[in-house]
C-alpha cells in the first residue's frame, strides 16, 4: 500500500483556463476596495462586484463626481479583474423620500427616485464612461429593506429603465437583475416575465443558506422558472464563519457548478484559500459538470470532467462515513485539512467523509458512466433524503404540537422574534401551544417539508386545517394566516374561534400558495391582537388540492 499525501501547488491537479473573457464559471467578489483586490485576484477572484453609489456620484441634478468609481475600476483591471458596476442609493434630491425620511440619508438614499427619468439618466452617463472596460451592471445591491425601500414593481422599473439606458450607450451591455436576501422565487419569476428583455442576468443572494440549500431552489429555477433560457444565473454568497469556512467555499463552489451557475461571488473577508483550496477551486472552474453519485443521505459525490481528467469532490454535510472511489494510476487526492489517503494496490482509494470536501483526480470510468446516469435519470442534483422524510407520495403532511412536538413533513419553526414566542400547554392532559394574549403580534411559524410540496407556482391548491381549543366567550379569540403566496407574504381573511368547549378545526383553502420557504418558513398562524384570552393550538394538517 502507498501512500499519498498529495502536492500543494496549484498545477497538481488541472491545468488552469488559459483566459476568462467568457468562462462557463468562475470566482467573484464583492468589494469597492481597490486594496482588496491583489488578495482577491492571488485567491483566484476573477470578477469582482464595485457598488457606484449614484447618491455620492450625483450628489446635485447634473453635477457628476466619478473619482472613487474610476479609481476602483482602474485598479481591478490593474489586477486582472473584470468589474461589474452595481447601480444604487438615491440621490436626496431625487428620492421618493419626503419630510423626516428625506432628511435621513439611511432612508432617502435607499428609496426609489421620483422620477424615472433622472435614474435612466444616471445609468446612460455610467455605461458610457465605462463601456470601454465594464459590460455588466447590476441594479441595486438587494432589493429588499433596509437596501431597498420600494415595491417589487418599483424595482422592475428601475430594471428595465436600467436596461433601455445600457442599450443606448453599450449594445453589448449585460444587465443584472438582483433578488433579495435568500431564495426569493416570485421575484426571480415576476422579473424574468413582467421584464423579460431587461434581466440579461439573473443574480441571487442566498445569504445565510449553506450550499447544500441551494440545491432545490437553483433547481426549480432551472426547471420551472428559467426552462428553455439561456440567462445566466449569478450567486453571491456570504459564508457564516468566514475565517474557519474554506470547505463551505469549496462546497458552494461544487454547487454553484453542479447548477450551471456562472459566477459564484464571495465577501471578502472570507480567509484566503490555502493551495489545496486554490487548487480545488481551479480544477472546478476548469472541469465540466459530468454528474452525481447517489449514496446516503448526507453524502454529496461530485463528479467533474470525462476520461483520465475526469474528478470527484465529495463531503458529508454533518458526521463521518466512507466511501471507496476506483481511480486511475495516476490518481491524486487533496484534503483541504491535508490529511494523508492511503492508494491500495487494486485501484481504489478509501475516503473518509466530512464537512470538509475532498477531492480525487483521475477516477476510474465506471464511476464517471454511473454520474452520467444518475443526473440522465433523475435531473438535477438534489439532496437524497430518508425514507422516512421522503412525502413526495404523502396525500398530507402534519404537526402535533406541546411539549414534545411529532412532526410529519410539516415542522414547527422556532423563531429568535419577539412575535415568535408561544408557549407549551396542557389542556386536559393534551399537549398544545398557546400564544399569549394582549400583544400585537404574535406568530406560530411552519415549513412544509420540500419533498412534499416546494414553489408550487400554481400546480395545486392547498388546505391547511387548524385545531383550536374553543373561546371562552363569542368574538374573544381569533386568529389568519400569514402565507407565502405568489404575490409574496399575505393574510387569509380572518377567523374568528366559536364559543364552544373542546377542539374545534378551521380549514383555510389557499389558491395562491407558493410555499418555497421564501423567508425561511411557509405560513404562520397570526394570533396577534387578541386581548382576553390566547390562541391555543393543538395540530395542523396540510394538504394538497388538484386542481
Amino acid at each position: 500500500m502507498r501512500r499519498a499525501l498529495l502536492a500543494l501547488g496549484l498545477a497538481l491537479l488541472v491545468a488552469a483556463p488559459a483566459g476568462w473573457a467568457d468562462p462557463s464559471f468562475g470566482l467573484g467578489a464583492v468589494s469597492t476596495l481597490p486594496a482588496a483586490f491583489a488578495p482577491l485576484r492571488l485567491a483566484g477572484v476573477r470578477t469582482v462586484k464595485i457598488t457606484a453609489d449614484w447618491s455620492a456620484i450625483e450628489p446635485a441634478a447634473g453635477r457628476f463626481l466619478w473619482p472613487d468609481v474610476d479609481a476602483a475600476v482602474a485598479a481591478a483591471r490593474r489586477e486582472g479583474l473584470r468589474p461589474v458596476l452595481v447601480l444604487a442609493y438615491t440621490p436626496v434630491w431625487a428620492s421618493l423620500a419626503t419630510g423626516a425620511d428625506a432628511r435621513d440619508p439611511r432612508v432617502a438614499t435607499r428609496m426609489p427616485p421620483r422620477r424615472v427619468a433622472d435614474w435612466e439618466r444616471f445609468v446612460g452617463e455610467a455605461v458610457r464612461r465605462y463601456r470601454d472596460v465594464v459590460k455588466e451592471w447590476q441594479v441595486w445591491t438587494l432589493p429588499a429593506l433596509p437596501h431597498f425601500r420600494g415595491t417589487t414593481s418599483e424595482y422592475l422599473t428601475l430594471l428595465v429603465a436600467a436596461r433601455r439606458a445600457s442599450l443606448a450607450a453599450d449594445p453589448a451591455s449585460r444587465v443584472v437583475a438582483a433578488s433579495p436576501p435568500g431564495f426569493d422565487l416570485i421575484h426571480v419569476q415576476r422579473a424574468v416575465t413582467q421584464a423579460a428583455d431587461a434581466a440579461s442576468i439573473v443574480s441571487l443572494a442566498p445569504i445565510g443558506l449553506s450550499p447544500e440549500q441551494w440545491l432545490r431552489p437553483l433547481a426549480a429555477l432551472r426547471q420551472r422558472v428559467l426552462a428553455g433560457g439561456g440567462r445566466p444565473l449569478w450567486v453571491e454568497w456570504t459564508a457564516d464563519r468566514p475565517e474557519a469556512n474554506l470547505g463551505a467555499l469549496v462546497r458552494a463552489a461544487a454547487v454553484a457548478r453542479a447548477a450551471g451557475v456562472e459566477r459564484l461571488f464571495i465577501i471578502p473577508d472570507l480567509r484566503r484559500p490555502e493551495e489545496p483550496a486554490r487548487a480545488v477551486l481551479a480544477a472546478l472552474e476548469a472541469l465540466p459538470f459530468t454528474g452525481y453519485l447517489v449514496r446516503e443521505p448526507g453524502v454529496y459525490a461530485l463528479v467533474f470532467g470525462a476520461g483520465d481528467r475526469a474528478a470527484l469532490l465529495a463531503w458529508r454535510s454533518e458526521g463521518q462515513t466512507a466511501l471507496e472511489v476506483p481511480v486511475l494510476p495516476t490518481a491524486r487526492v487533496v484534503t483541504l485539512d491535508v490529511r494523508p489517503v492511503a492508494l491500495s494496490p487494486e485501484g481504489k482509494v478509501s475516503l473518509t467523509l466530512g464537512p470538509v470536501p475532498v477531492f480525487v483526480s483521475g477516477v476510474g470510468a465506471a464511476l464517471v458512466e454511473e454520474a452520467k446516469a444518475a443526473l440522465a435519470q433523475r435531473g438535477l442534483l438534489l439532496p437524497v433524503v430518508p425514507a422516512e422524510r421522503d412525502f413526495s407520495q404523502s396525500s398530507e403532511v402534519n404537526v402535533r404540537l406541546g411539549r414534545e412536538t411529532v412532526e410529519r413533513g410539516l415542522y414547527s419553526v422556532p423563531r429568535a422574534r419577539r412575535n415568535g414566542v408561544v408557549e407549551a400547554v396542557e389542556v386536559n392532559g393534551e399537549g398544545a401551544v398557546r400564544a399569549a394574549p394582549g400583544r400585537e403580534a404574535a406568530f406560530i411559524y411552519f415549513d412544509v417539508d420540500d419533498t412534499f410540496l416546494f414553489f408550487n407556482d400554481g400546480r395545486f391548491d392547498v388546505t391547511v386545517a387548524i385545531e383550536v381549543l374553543g373561546a371562552r366567550a363569542p368574538q374573544s379569540v381569533g386568529f389568519n394566516l400569514f402565507y407565502d403566496s405568489r404575490s409574496g407574504y399575505r393574510f387569509t381573511p380572518w377567523q374568528w374561534v366559536d364559543a364552544r368547549e373542546g377542539w374545534v378545526t378551521y380549514t383555510f383553502r389557499l389558491e395562491d400558495a407558493n410555499f418555497a420557504n421564501t423567508a425561511g418558513w411557509d405560513f404562520a398562524i397570526n394570533a396577534g391582537a387578541n386581548r382576553p384570552e390566547g390562541l391555543t393550538v393543538r395540530a395542523l394538517t396540510v394538504r394538497k388540492v388538484a386542481r
